[in-house]
């Protein structure tokens, strides 16, 4: 049976897809432009698949996923899931998901040198998730990638501490970034948080961003951000600039992107010298916040973790830390 069509990207052009004789544009991003195209598949009939290929049961999960999930979770699995696709595209057409095998990921690992040990992990926990999914729906019997080993994620050890945090901030230039790396530093915010926040999130009477569960990491339970006074100064003047749509802006009034945050942390690089992500601001407040003394349950409910056991795993360069282990044991002791 013929295969559905799938995206791909014209260089320079963005993402099109073939859909009922028509080539459709979906968009330059990636990631929207596979929103778009689980949508178009899901108007109408088109081009047959089989139904126990990789391909369709693909599909499948990822619809489910766009019901019953965050949209950046969506967005995760559509990147990592579209890769391992075109991979097995390449290796010998459609393919029946039963006869996926470890060898078809670590081809598709192979193919990617470039990946570290954390994006192979996850690219491998996307697959095995996807087909522990397919399992419990009936498309198999067993997943046949249940068993890959999966190597061990790099632990997130640099921590940027107030002096170097101050140097960051008086070698940017404009209020736009700056802000972004205020409300990071200072209330350990997810760097997806800080940049979707809207105004329609702001707790004015208690100085707080508040997450409906539908848009919450794990789409459980709300996602409380709590504001000390420079954030929640920013996030009052940025709301009285952008009422509605996000908080944080580039200088061009767009929405910040991670890939234009990205390329500011590059430009800081050349003058810095160092490597920096946002990501690593939310790492740091955690670790000042602990070094300060704040119990560990305080400080998990302040990340938004759903479990405060995360924070012995995550956290263990403080064991290593003389300075921080005898100050707690000399104020425990007194």
């Amino acid at each position: 049976m013929a295969r559905r069509a799938k995206p791909w990207l014209r260089k320079g052009r963005g993402w099109y897809v073939q859909h009922h004789g028509k080539q459709i544009a979906l968009g330059k991003d990636k990631a929207a432009a596979f929103l778009r195209y689980h949508e178009l598949m899901q108007q109408g009939p088109c081009q047959a698949v089989a139904g126990d290929s990789f391909f369709a049961v693909c599909d499948a999960f990822l619809e489910w996923t766009h019901q019953h999930r965050a949209p950046r979770t969506y967005e995760w699995y559509v990147d990592r899931l579209g890769s391992f696709a075109r991979s097995l595209s390449r290796s010998g057409g459609e393919i029946r998901i039963a006869a996926v095998r470890p060898l078809h990921v670590q081809q598709w690992l192979d193919e990617n040198p470039r990946w570290g040990a954390t994006t192979q992990r996850q690219a491998i926990v996307a697959v095995q998730r996807c087909f522990n999914w397919a399992e419990r729906m009936g498309y198999l019997d067993r997943s046949p990638v249940r068993q890959i080993e999966k190597p061990r994620a790099n632990v997130r050890e640099t921590i940027i501490r107030p002096a170097e945090y101050a140097e960051i901030l008086q070698t940017v230039g404009d209020d736009a970034f700056r802000d972004l790396l205020v409300v990071s530093w200072e209330t350990g915010c997810r760097p997806q948080e800080s940049l979707r926040v809207e105004g329609r999130h702001f707790d004015r009477a208690n100085s707080r961003w508040v997450f409906p569960p539908s848009e919450a990491k794990g789409r459980r339970k709300p996602r409380l951000v709590y504001l000390p006074e420079a954030s929640l100064a920013i996030t009052q003047r940025r709301l009285s600039e952008f009422p509605t749509g996000p908080l944080f802006r580039n200088t061009a009034g767009r929405p910040w992107q991670a890939y234009a945050v990205n390329c500011r942390f590059q430009r800081l690089k050349k003058k810095l010298g160092r490597s920096h992500c946002l990501y690593q601001f939310r790492h740091s407040f955690a670790t000042r916040m602990l070094e300060s003394g704040l119990d560990a349950l305080t400080v998990a409910l302040l990340l938004g973790h759903s479990n405060p056991a995360m924070l012995s795993t995550t956290y263990q360069h403080l064991a290593h830390n003389p300075q921080h282990l005898l100050g707690q044991l000399s104020s425990a002791t007194k």
